[in-house]
């Protein structure tokens, strides 16, 4: 698939020749059932409770979907080991359209949160297979222009979730916004199945290889310990829960992953002297940082500027529009316009950041949504090039667990960000987060309080720009 002749500057309608097509619509598939799963439970929830109970355990649907989908992206490379592309991917759709049943047919909350668990897993499987899809089918020259039409797909999706969800809510049917994505995603997985190849043509047979169990549980026991902390008041248990869940992730990659032969995340994951370990850097302190804004946003808007609530969930999508815009213009570049791209990305997010930081309290809206909107222009610039350059950077035989890292290490750090966040809005006198002057208080401090990672990030991708470009493959040499 690889030797097609395509020059480094590939053009859209390259995704859906020579075969690709098929190949493109899964992966922009299981992205979109992934985004749309996120979306919608945040519309459904009152009229879920409204019916079936468990108020107490409001968040924990969204919670346990969320850990299950960064261990289940973390899972790809032995499930595929196991099974095989083809099978991996197939199942990966079969179980997320029965974790989708599960929560169509849920009779109370705790069956909805099990179900929803199994869809996280599975959302994870499918989002990181289809990374490892991107990596392994098509070419470095073609990868920015996939990776561009699948944030296309989340800017789609985060109307359409909120519209679908809001559809059923309306009527009073929650579960049917689960029932219309079990026939798609049984379509999916039959898709998956007849159409994937076992493994490319240079690609050796896998080793049938043991799931590890284990590790996969005790990462899956750190990621929990991290966003529960999320959902306790005391700023103390936070902060314990948060040490606690990052010991335990790093313990699992450090040191049980790095022996194993059968191993969840790429050789140097977590090291600040490789290009790979320091680009998941850079993907988890920007899953950090993209994760607090909009997470105080609302509250802000409503508190502070007496913005209606339906324009102040609105306002979040400057961000994800500013990211579309800037994957799409830059997802064509290579060479010397592609390291501008890389570099000026982390540097546009924090002039975004810094003012978002300065206008939170004052009366300029059309500022703040400008602020917002650098702010995502920023992501979307360099990220599109970072994950195609992370790929390109993966060691012999890594392709695959390097690719699944990619949405896993960027959704740990929205994890860590919402925890982080909480515990740094109750130090600075959120309150009950009714007054004005607290609220506007506490929500600077966050923000302010986010530039560090950021500027870490902005030290680590300068470190990976000096790395110079990934070694092309021999086949597109």
């Amino acid at each position: 698939m690889t030797g097609s002749g395509i020059t480094d500057k590939a053009e859209w309608r390259e995704l859906f020749r020579d075969g690709r097509g098929i190949f493109s619509l899964l992966i922009i598939g299981g992205v979109s059932l992934h985004a749309l799963n996120v979306l919608v439970i945040a519309i459904v929830m009152p009229t879920v409770v409204a019916d079936v109970g468990g108020a107490d355990y409001y968040t924990w649907p969204t919670l346990v979907y969320t850990i299950g989908s960064i261990v289940g992206a973390a899972s790809v490379g032995p499930i595929w080991a196991k099974f095989g592309q083809r099978r991996g991917y197939a199942i990966s759709g079969f179980v997320f359209m029965l974790g989708t049943l599960g929560c169509a047919l849920a009779p109370d909350i705790a069956s909805l949160i099990g179900a929803r668990g199994i869809q996280g897993y599975a959302s994870g499987l499918t989002t990181g297979g289809g990374m490892a899809l991107v990596s392994t089918l098509f070419p470095a020259a073609l990868r920015t222009r996939i990776i561009a039409m699948n944030q296309g797909v989340w800017m789609v999706a985060q109307l359409m979730g909120p519209a679908i969800g809001g559809i059923f809510a309306e009527l009073g049917w929650w579960r049917g916004s689960f029932w219309t994505m079990v026939p798609i995603l049984l379509a999916f997985s039959i898709l998956a199945w007849l159409r994937l190849p076992d493994r490319n043509q240079d690609e050796a047979a896998p080793p049938n290889r043991n799931i590890p169990v284990g590790r996969i549980a005790l990462l899956a026991s750190g990621v929990f310990l991290i966003a529960f902390a999320g959902v306790v008041e005391s700023s103390v248990e936070r902060a314990g829960l948060i040490a606690g869940g990052l010991v335990t992730i790093a313990f699992t990659i450090l040191h049980l992953d790095r022996k194993s032969e059968n191993r969840l995340y790429p050789t140097g994951a977590l090291s600040f002297r490789s290009a790979v370990g320091l680009s998941l850097w850079v993907l988890l302190l920007g899953g950090l940082v993209q994760t607090s804004v909009p997470l105080f946003l609302p509250l802000l808007l409503q508190v502070v500027h007496d913005v209606r609530p339906i324009y102040a969930g609105l306002a979040g999508l400057f961000i994800s529009l500013g990211w579309t815009v800037g994957t799409f213009a830059v997802s064509g570049w290579s060479g010397s316009r592609e390291r501008f791209a890389l570099w000026i990305g982390p540097i546009l997010m924090a002039v975004g950041l810094v003012g978002v930081t300065m206008l939170t309290t004052l009366p300029f809206l059309w500022g703040l949504i400008i602020a917002l909107t650098i702010l995502g222009l920023g992501v979307g610039t360099h990220n599109v090039h970072l994950l195609a350059r992370t790929m390109g950077f993966a060691a012999k035989g890594e392709e695959r667990i390097t690719a699944s890292a990619l949405p896993s290490f960027r959704s740990l750090g929205t994890a860590i960000g919402a925890a982080v966040a909480g515990i740094l809005a109750n130090v600075a006198g959120l309150g009950d987060a009714t007054q004005s002057e607290q609220v506007g208080t506490a929500v600077t401090f966050v923000y302010g309080a986010n530039l560090i990672p950021l500027a870490f990030a902005i030290v680590f991708m300068f470190l990976l720009i000096a790395k110079g470009d990934p070694p092309k493959a021999e086949n597109e040499s």
